[in-house]
């Protein structure tokens, strides 16, 4: 009798510990399968909806090397872009600089896309997207690699690596929008914030030569906070055209290009340039908002949220590591 209940007892000890290893298991590949699916944060979702901005609205993304940065701006019912959120980068791969060729461990510098195509669910870093380099322009550069990407598991030899927790809410930015319709997110990656100071810091850079387009277009967006228009003649990169480029590099450059750009009024830039004072360059561009006047009735009154604050100029490392309970925070939205 002892003897058939010591084996009725472990065969019910091996019933449970099979069972709790199934469910062990299974639990394991549902968080796998669903972490693609994810929605944003209750938080997030609640600040976009609460500063007017449609949850389907289109986003625009921007990679600063040097501060280990990635930010998700997304479109006002005016079409000006309001900064959402700014994610620190785990980890990228090599220095300052574009990406040259397969298997120099760079990260590339440039205007990319990210399409529906891009999204890797199953990619082997938790989850991932190709941000689309090499572009055409990179390629008639003699440019080679492929399969760069903003991905999980905070390791990189040449792509965009986050932890984990934040991949999974800016896989969701970007699943959401494309899901919605946005056909092509812009994904522009800088060498770093290309303030007056930085690019002083960086005069006798071998790489400065590639950043004229990239400068150029970090202006433009602080001045009208609408994704920079990218075209691509001459082999190189032209921003903002008045006159039609298309994007092909191999093609000649128009004889007269031009810019087209729609700049803030003055009393929007000055209220921009007073909760950030990075946001406007002292005088300059101020200056150019102000002879805009006449166009002034063009815009609506909402603002724009500011820019994310900026380390210290000296600082050349990248930052250290942190938790995930002090990564991603969000960013605050001017009130109308």
């Amino acid at each position: 009798m002892l003897v058939w209940r010591l084996m009725t007892r472990a065969r019910w000890l091996a019933a449970v510990l099979f069972v709790a290893g199934s469910l062990a298991a299974l639990g394991s590949a549902y968080a796998a399968e669903t972490a693609a699916e994810k929605p944003l944060p209750p938080a997030v979702e609640a600040s976009i909806i609460l500063h007017s901005i449609a949850p389907e609205a289109p986003i625009y993304l921007r990679v600063f090397k040097e501060e280990s940065e990635l930010e998700v701006w997304k479109a006002r019912p005016n079409g000006r872009y309001a900064l959402i959120k700014t994610f620190p980068v785990c980890n990228w791969g090599g220095t300052i600089g574009p990406k040259q060729s397969r298997g120099d461990r760079m990260s590339p510098e440039g205007f990319y896309n990210i399409t529906p195509s891009a999204l890797k669910p199953d990619s082997k870093y938790h989850l991932a997207f190709n941000i689309g380099y090499p572009n055409a322009l990179d390629r008639s550069l003699g440019r080679t690699g492929n399969f760069i990407m903003v991905h999980g598991n905070c390791v990189s030899v040449g792509c965009f690596a986050m932890s984990d927790t934040l991949i999974e809410e800016i896989y969701a930015f970007v699943r959401d929008s494309l899901a919605a319709g946005q056909t092509s997110i812009p994904i522009h990656v800088f060498p770093f914030r290309m303030t007056a100071e930085n690019m002083k810091r960086y005069a006798d850079n071998p790489a400065r030569g590639t950043w004229g387009p990239l400068k150029e277009a970090y202006d433009d967006f602080s001045e009208t906070r609408e994704p920079p228009k990218i075209g691509m003649c001459g082999k190189r990169y032209v921003v903002n055209s008045l006159t039609p480029v298309g994007m092909n590099p191999e093609a000649a450059c128009p004889v007269l290009i031009g810019k087209r750009l729609a700049p803030l009024s003055p009393r929007k830039a000055k209220k921009l340039a007073k909760a950030d004072p990075d946001f406007l360059a002292p005088g300059q561009k101020l200056k150019f908002a102000q002879k805009s006047s006449d166009i002034s009735d063009f815009f609506s009154s909402t603002l724009f949220g500011p820019a994310s604050p900026q380390p210290p100029a000296a600082a050349t490392n990248r930052p250290a590591p942190q938790s995930d309970a002090a990564l991603g925070s969000m960013q605050p939205l001017l009130q109308r």
